[in-house]
């Protein structure tokens, strides 16, 4: 049989943070939103929380077409650069642009500005999509190794975490410099915007694509065909179905965190960036730290086991009172250093089932694959965000910066604490259906290794 450590493509220390880099540009955008956009359109903005749950949610219904064929274009894509790579460079300054755009306040009526915060989201959701799709399945093809793509994966999301660290700990003091509120935060976006158009252009200059799939799709295949051939993919439909709720259990945790730490808290203005800059800080420690788990776990009891502690420390700060700051502070600690220790782990998973789907059917798709994955990520952040707002609603919650009843308030912590764990349970019930193990999924590779040879 043949040794995987031959012609795998090593990767050097300077790719993986080269490709880090690129993480963190995508999560000056994704960290905003997940963490701030829900409090920026009802607080800033003006919109009800239904407003603001029905946007997350129709944006989806668009991405539901984009997501596969961005996929499948990406797939179909051959440059000298490659098939991923070009897109970062392409489209960074775009992104940049849109993601300005969703932060500004527009002068306008009532309606107006719901047709701009449609429009808005929606285009920063597309530019999202044709960045992430061939940023995330360049994992893929950058090493056939699934330890080393797990050690990619570490560095990216210890970057990616530093990308929202940067979030938390500048642009929420940022959007407090300006009298406005809504010049804050549009001019703590554009530097964000600025900043993640150099580090695209980083990521484009360091990063290779070394792996080939046994079948060239250039120019072949149907479109529809390709979609059934995803999904005849059992282990990955199990893969798109876990990402789907455990996104949705963290951002239903993400998005009531400003609201948490500003009512349930005391003195929040003094907490706030402190609060989502200890998550981002345990975050990092947490996702380099995840290869460690994988030399001495199998990788699916690891997930699962993750999962289960991620379901019990949320489930901890429903008991813990507003005066006791510090115990909340080291909880927050330990719910970012769990989250993204998971990051890694889930996200190999993707580039596994493909191996699986590859060996089995003779056929390789990283970008279309990679697209309903990312499909399945931001229906989760939707469907997370919506909910959270949604049940906060039903609890009284009235948006505007007014005081709350207690009976809102109450609410706030049970989406914070109670739901996410829930969720998370039945994320950890999915995985545990997974075939995919650290044994098949290293045989895979060797399979595939040889097939590759031949």
């Amino acid at each position: 049989m043949m040794n995987l450590n031959k012609n795998k493509g090593q990767v050097g220390l300077l790719e993986k943070i080269g490709y880090g880099l690129g993480d963190t540009a995508g999560n000056f955008v994704y960290q905003s939103v997940l963490l701030l956009l829900g409090f920026f359109y009802t607080e800033i903005y003006g919109l009800s929380t239904t407003t603001v749950a029905s946007i997350f949610l129709v944006v989806r219904i668009v991405d539901a077409v984009t997501d596969p064929l961005m996929g499948a274009i990406v797939d179909r894509t051959n440059t000298k650069w490659g098939k991923y790579r070009p897109y970062l460079i392409i489209l960074a300054v775009p992104y940049a642009i849109a993601s300005v755009l969703v932060f500004t306040v527009p002068d306008l009526g009532p309606e107006g500005k719901v047709i701009y915060a449609y429009a808005t989201y929606t285009t920063l959701m597309l530019l999202f999509t044709a960045t992430n799709i061939p940023y995330g399945a360049l994992t893929g093809v950058m090493t056939s190794d699934p330890k080393e793509r797990a050690s990619i994966n570490a560095t990216r999301f210890m970057f990616a975490t530093g990308g929202g660290l940067i979030v938390t700990s500048l642009v929420l003091p940022l959007t407090t410099y300006w009298s406005d509120p809504a010049i804050g935060y549009r001019n703590a976006m554009i530097l964000m915007a600025i900043l993640s158009v150099i580090l695209f252009v980083i990521c484009f200059a360091t990063t290779k694509e070394r792996v080939k799939g046994l079948v060239s799709e250039k120019g072949k295949g149907n479109f529809i065909r390709d979609i059934k051939f995803v999904f005849k993919n059992d282990q990955y439909r199990l893969v798109a179905l876990a990402t789907l709720l455990m996104v949705s259990a963290q951002t239903i945790k993400n998005t009531t965190q400003l609201f948490y730490i500003t009512i349930y808290v005391e003195d929040a203005v003094t907490y706030s960036a402190l609060f989502l800059s200890i998550w981002m800080i345990g975050g990092m420690i947490g996702a380099q730290l995840a290869t460690k788990v994988l030399d001495i776990m199998d990788k699916r009891k690891a997930y699962i086991m993750l999962l289960y502690i991620c379901a019990i420390i949320s489930a901890i700060s429903y008991f813990v009172g507003n005066t006791n700051i510090i115990l909340i502070m080291v909880i927050q600690f330990f719910v970012g250093f769990f989250n993204q220790m998971i990051a890694p782990i889930w996200f190999t998973f993707t580039a596994d089932a493909v191996d699986y789907g590859e060996l089995k059917f003779f056929k390789r798709m990283d970008g279309l694959t990679l697209s309903f994955t990312l499909f399945s990520l931001k229906l989760g952040l939707s469907i997370g965000g919506a909910l959270a707002l949604t049940i906060m609603g039903y609890y009284g919650y009235v948006s505007g910066g007014v005081e709350q009843t207690l009976k809102a308030t109450n609410g706030i912590l049970f989406v914070f604490a109670i739901v996410p764990a829930i969720v998370f349970v039945l994320t950890a019930l999915v995985v545990s259906l997974f075939k995919l193990n650290s044994k098949t999924i290293a045989l895979n590779a060797v399979k595939l290794q040889e097939l590759r040879a031949k």
